[in-house]
């Protein structure tokens, strides 16, 4: 699954990379200033499970970044599966406790979710709606091919996640501009971020 045009690539992977920065956690100068409070918070669950998330964050940015330059897989399809699969089940879990770095923590897991299914759909599914590679007559005849042997479901579930990730940018950008119209939410940014690029690289590969 690649995207074709240079320009575009280059794109979605600046979005992804900074997407991926803003899932970690943020170490700012607090810790020079109260180094006990700081180790307290350190070991707290509730920053451990944000790193946890932010691991989970950082490795969907990856994928999507091989997904946006590469026409096979890094690694293998059922490894990626499982290790999308236990983010589901991680952000799922994380929606009912709650976390300590969204002021909305059920949606923010809940969404997040959506985005590992999302990525296990793209994995498994995508590739039967992109067409086979051929050279010369028998190209017209083999796209048309994949093109019956798609399922009607895979287009159409790849239109519904492309408009949620599309409309689910809105919020989060909200949520990261600040009342002067500066990026003040780290991790709403980089959430916003990550839908944004994950509705484009679908889009193009619908």
């Amino acid at each position: 699954m690649t995207v074709g045009a240079l320009s575009l690539r280059w794109l979605l992977t600046a979005v992804f990379v900074a997407a991926a920065l803003g899932s970690l956690p943020v170490r700012g100068g607090a810790r020079r200033r109260h180094p006990r409070r700081d180790l307290h918070n350190a070991n707290s669950p509730k920053i451990g499970a944000d790193r946890v998330s932010g691991v989970f964050c950082a490795l969907m940015c990856a994928a999507l970044i091989a997904m946006t330059w590469r026409s096979g897989p890094l690694v293998p399809q059922w490894f990626q599966i499982a290790v999308f699969g236990c983010a589901v089940i991680w952000f799922g879990g994380a929606g009912l406790g709650g976390s300590a770095r969204s002021r909305t923590p059920g949606l923010s897991s809940l969404h997040h979710a959506l985005m590992a299914g999302a990525m296990i759909w793209m994995i498994a599914a995508m590739p039967a709606a992109m067409p086979m590679a051929a050279a010369g007559p028998a190209a017209g005849a083999m796209s048309a091919m994949s093109r019956r042997a798609t399922p009607a479901a895979v287009p159409i579930v790849g239109v519904l996640l492309t408009a949620y990730f599309g409309l689910a940018t809105i919020p989060w950008l909200l949520l990261a501009v600040g009342t002067g119209r500066r990026v003040t939410g780290g991790v709403a940014a980089g959430n916003a971020a990550m839908s944004a690029g994950m509705a484009a690289l679908m889009a193009a590969m619908l």
